[in-house]
């Protein structure tokens, strides 16, 4: 097990650029401290050190002990077993998976660039089953499934060359799926299986055809010109969190620090001032604080899949030493209460027919938007996709209640939503992860890596 300490200093000079990262850290120092802008007054307070104890994205070596030794247990009302059966049971948890690598992977309208249609689904799966098979190797000690996960990486590496559309949908795949490759390849690292050859190629592979969409979309907040906010917070947690996860596996300081000062006081809809554009309000009904999220008037697919992705980039944060969590006063926490307690449904009915709410004007006329015909003023909560479920709550219950040790009462919604999620028609099954049917059909169901309870779960 390698850990590296990387000390936080007020110095930027000892900041590099992502290109000139070669894979392992030198020793020296990363600043987190962000430059001073004219007439800012307010003073953030920033973390001494982070480190890089791998594997330290979403799964760290005490989460798979913990799994191991519930497995070994073997118990049918332990919900950890039971997701672990379920897990292994999955298709993209199976020896002998296939590969099916594209030279150029479309996601979003594929006129004019010389191709027919999307197939994003492609690597939408092979990057699960790459994740998931290493996830198998490292709980199983089966060297099968890590090789199998190996192939899969250089399968794609050696024939992708680029991700490519005639719009910006492009991006979600370069964050969904690029964070999903970031994390296999992070379970692997240290995997005597995979020799330094492919695994360099692999790393330049993530850099020049994965890591350059994500940084692009997040430095131009799309490209979207004067309208910092014009793409919804899913869009630039999705590639946050493939630069988290692709960072941490390159030990690349630039790459961590530059996603630490976007979440925390970025222009763009991944900060989370914007996610969380309002201050929390107390629960009507007493439970702790409440507070929607940027997404929250739109409809609740989305809605559902901010608390998903902000969870799981929270978790890999937090696993080197950075609480975003935390933040502004366990302000996601009030967000993730926000959004269970209006989608969550036990016993099969909803448990409230309104939300706080304050009006949020998405992309107005004066923003700056070239296109004048797409904004909306929220008013209210959206119903539209309510009940839409993501394998996000156990996880996010597990950190607040065992991690930060934050009273149960201020964790009710998020509680009800995860106990839900354990359960199938009434029989215990664990929350699942990519390619589950309960979160849908397509690309909704590889947008998050799931398996939360399995990964997660250590009772109340």
């Amino acid at each position: 097990m390698k850990r590296t300490v990387l000390s936080i200093v007020a110095a930027l000079s000892v900041m590099t650029c992502a290109a000139s990262c070669s894979g392992n850290l030198k020793d020296g120092m990363v600043d987190l401290t962000p430059p001073e802008k004219p007439g800012e007054t307010e003073e953030f307070e920033y973390p001494s050190e982070y480190a890089l104890n791998h594997p330290c994205a979403l799964v760290t070596s005490a989460d798979i002990d913990r799994v191991k030794n519930q497995v070994a247990l073997a118990s049918p009302s332990d919900p950890v077993y039971v997701s672990y059966t379920n897990f292994c049971k999955s298709p993209y948890s199976q020896s002998g998976y296939t590969a099916t690598p594209v030279q150029i992977i479309i996601r979003g309208d594929a006129t004019g660039i010389g191709e027919g249609k999307e197939n994003y689904i492609t690597i939408s799966k092979d990057a699960s089953a790459a994740y998931q098979l290493a996830l198998r190797w490292k709980i199983t000690g089966d060297t099968k499934y890590a090789d199998d996960a190996v192939r899969i990486l250089n399968s794609w590496a050696d024939v992708c060359t680029k991700i490519d559309a005639k719009d910006n949908n492009q991006y979600l795949c370069a964050g969904f799926q690029g964070y999903t490759l970031g994390n296999a390849a992070e379970l692997l690292r240290d995997y005597e299986g995979w020799n330094s050859t492919d695994q360099n190629d692999f790393k330049s592979w993530l850099r020049t055809v994965w890591i350059a969409k994500n940084e692009w979309f997040i430095d131009t907040h799309g490209g979207s010109s004067t309208c910092n906010l014009h793409y919804w917070s899913n869009w630039e947690l999705a590639n946050l969190a493939s630069m988290l996860a692709i960072g941490i596996y390159l030990e690349d300081h630039a790459l961590i620090t530059k996603v630490y000062r976007n979440f925390r006081e970025g222009a763009g809809s991944g900060c989370i001032n914007n996610i969380v554009p309002y201050d929390p309000v107390a629960d009507p009904d007493g439970h702790g604080m409440l507070a929607q999220s940027m997404e929250s008037g739109r409809d609740q697919g989305h809605g559902t899949l901010v608390a998903s992705m902000s969870a799981e980039l929270c978790q890999m944060a937090w696993n080197i030493g950075l609480d975003f969590w935390g933040m502004e006063d366990n302000k996601m926490l009030a967000m993730f209460e926000y959004t269970a307690k209006y989608n969550v449904k036990p016993n099969g009915t909803y448990i409230c027919t309104s939300m706080p709410f304050t009006h949020y004007s998405y992309c107005p006329p004066t923003c700056g938007c070239s296109n004048k015909s797409h904004g909306a003023e929220h008013e209210v909560v959206s119903d539209s996709g309510r009940g839409t479920i993501r394998p996000c709550w156990d996880l996010i219950y597990a950190h607040y209640r065992h991690a930060a040790k934050i009273d149960a009462d201020k964790l009710y919604y998020v509680k009800l939503f995860a106990d839900q999620l354990r359960y199938t028609d009434g029989v215990l099954t664990g929350d699942g992860g990519s390619g589950d049917s309960r979160y849908g059909s397509n690309s909704s169901a590889f947008d998050q890596i799931g398996w939360g309870t399995m990964m997660y779960y250590r009772g109340e």
